[in-house]
C-alpha cells in the first residue's frame, strides 16, 4: 500500500441487509441531540432468543436512552452494550454515542450472561463461572461464544484461560476489553438495563447452520534491546531486568512519558516465551509511579522476554487486511463481521483510521455488515487457541446457512 491508493468509498452509517433469506443485520447511529438516524427496524424474528442487538457507546455520552429504546424495541431479546474508544460502522470510525447492530437469526439461538468481580486475581475464576452459566445444566455445545469484559480491572488472558477450561476445545472465544477512550480511567458494559463498571458479558451462539470465522493481525515490528522480566506478578511488570520498568519506559518514551499510561499505547510491549514458541503484544492500562511498576491487559510471566515495538500507518493497514483475509479463508461469504481493533491502532493512525475498516470491507466483499468498536485488549482464537491479544485488528464473522 502506498500514498497513491485509490481510497474506498466509505459505506454510509447506516444500511440494511438481507442475505439469503437467513441472517437478517441491521445498523443503527442514536446521538443524544439528534436521537436515531433512522426508525428502529421491526423485528421478523420468530423468538427473542434469536435477536442480538450489540451497542458501541461513547463512555462520555449518556447512551441510556438509546438502550432504553432498544429494550423496548426488542422485548426479552439479547440487549448487550459497553463504553469504547471508538466504533466502527460500515467503512466509518467514529465517536457517535450509540453504534448499534441488530442481528436476527433464522435458526440460531442466543443465550447472554453478565458476571462481575473486583479483583484481577478473580479473572480466571470469573471466567469459569461464566462459561458454566453459558453452557446450560444440559452442556449444550455452542457454536461460538462472543465475550465483551471491562477493560480495567480484568486480566484478560486468565479471563479467556478460566473460560477455555470449562468450554469444550472446539468452542472458539473471541470478542474484546471495553475501552474509555484514551482516558484508562472506566469503563463499562451492561446487559439489559443493567450496567456495571466490573462485569463481563458473555454471549453463546447455537446453531447447526452457523459459520465462525475469525482472523486476528497486528503489524507491529520490534526495536531496542530484549530484556527479561525479572519480576512480575500476573498482569503486572515490576522489574526488566532486574531494573524498574516504569523506569525503562520512561527513558524510551522521552517527551512522551509525562502521557503515560495513554502513550504506551504508541509502544506496546512484546512477550516471548523462553523458548520462543510463544510471541504476544501486550498493552500497558495503568502504571504505578510508587511501585515504578505497569498494569498490562493480560500476563507478563517473569522468565519470559521482553522488547519494545512501534509501527507505521502501511504496516496496521496492511494487518487488517491480512485478518480480513484470514476471516475470508474460513467464511467465504459473511453476513457479519465483528470488528475489534485496539486503541492503540486508532492512535497511531489518526485521521486514517477510517482507511482501516475500509481495507476490512474490501477484502470481506459484497453482502457484510461490518460493526464493532475499538478496545483495551482483543480476543480471539489464533492457531486454533483462544487467547488475549493487544494492538491488533480482530474480526469474527458469521454466516447462517441450512441447519
Amino acid at each position: 500500500m502506498d500514498g497513491m491508493r485509490q481510497r474506498r468509498i466509505p459505506a454510509p452509517l447506516t444500511r440494511t441487509l438481507v442475505i439469503r433469506l437467513t441472517m437478517r443485520v441491521s445498523t443503527r447511529s442514536w446521538t443524544q441531540q439528534d436521537g436515531w438516524d433512522q426508525p428502529l427496524p421491526a423485528s421478523a424474528a420468530t423468538s427473542a432468543d434469536r435477536l442480538l442487538v450489540l451497542a458501541c457507546c461513547d463512555p462520555r455520552a449518556d447512551s441510556r436512552p438509546a438502550i432504553d429504546d432498544l429494550l423496548a424495541s426488542y422485548p426479552g431479546a439479547a440487549v448487550l452494550a459497553c463504553s469504547t474508544a471508538g466504533s466502527i460502522c460500515g467503512g466509518q470510525v467514529s465517536d457517535v454515542a450509540a453504534s448499534v447492530s441488530i442481528v436476527e437469526f433464522r435458526t440460531a439461538t442466543v443465550t447472554a450472561a453478565m458476571v462481575r468481580l473486583s479483583d484481577p486475581r478473580e479473572s480466571r475464576a470469573t471466567g469459569q463461572r461464566l462459561a458454566r452459566i453459558l453452557l446450560g445444566s444440559e452442556n449444550e455445545r455452542p457454536a461460538a461464544v462472543l465475550v465483551i469484559s471491562d477493560g480495567l480491572i480484568v486480566n484478560g488472558s486468565d479471563l479467556v484461560t478460566g473460560m477455555a477450561e470449562v468450554l469444550p476445545d472446539e468452542v472458539p472465544i473471541s470478542g474484546g476489553l471495553a475501552g474509555d477512550g484514551p482516558d484508562f480511567e472506566r469503563t463499562w458494559v451492561s446487559l439489559g438495563s443493567e450496567r456495571v463498571h466490573d462485569g463481563v458479558l458473555g454471549i453463546a451462539l447455537r446453531g447447526q447452520g452457523l459459520r465462525v470465522g475469525h482472523g486476528s493481525e497486528g503489524g507491529w515490528q520490534g526495536f531496542g534491546p530484549h530484556r527479561r522480566i525479572t519480576a512480575s506478578q500476573g498482569s503486572t511488570l515490576l522489574e526488566l531486568d532486574g531494573k524498574p520498568a516504569l523506569d525503562i519506559y520512561r527513558d524510551y518514551l522521552g517527551e512522551f512519558a509525562a502521557e503515560l499510561p495513554s502513550s504506551a499505547l504508541l509502544f506496546p510491549l512484546r512477550i516471548i516465551s523462553p523458548d520462543g514458541d510463544v510471541s504476544l503484544v501486550r498493552t500497558v492500562l495503568s502504571v504505578d509511579a510508587e511501585q515504578h511498576s505497569m498494569r498490562f491487559a493480560g500476563d507478563v510471566p517473569q522468565g519470559w522476554r521482553a522488547q519494545l515495538m512501534r509501527t507505521s500507518f502501511d504496516r496496521l493497514l496492511d494487518g487488517a487486511g491480512r485478518a480480513a483475509q484470514e476471516s475470508v479463508r474460513q467464511v467465504p461469504s459473511p453476513t457479519w463481521a465483528l470488528a475489534v481493533s485496539c486503541v492503540g491502532r486508532r492512535l497511531v493512525l489518526g485521521d486514517r483510521s477510517d482507511e482501516e475498516a475500509e481495507i476490512c470491507l474490501d477484502v470481506l466483499g459484497e453482502g457484510v455488515t461490518l460493526h464493532g468498536f475499538y478496545s483495551y485488549g482483543e480476543i480471539a482464537p489464533v492457531d486454533g487457541y483462544s487467547g488475549l491479544h493487544n494492538q491488533t485488528m480482530t474480526l469474527t464473522t458469521l454466516s447462517e446457512g441450512p441447519a
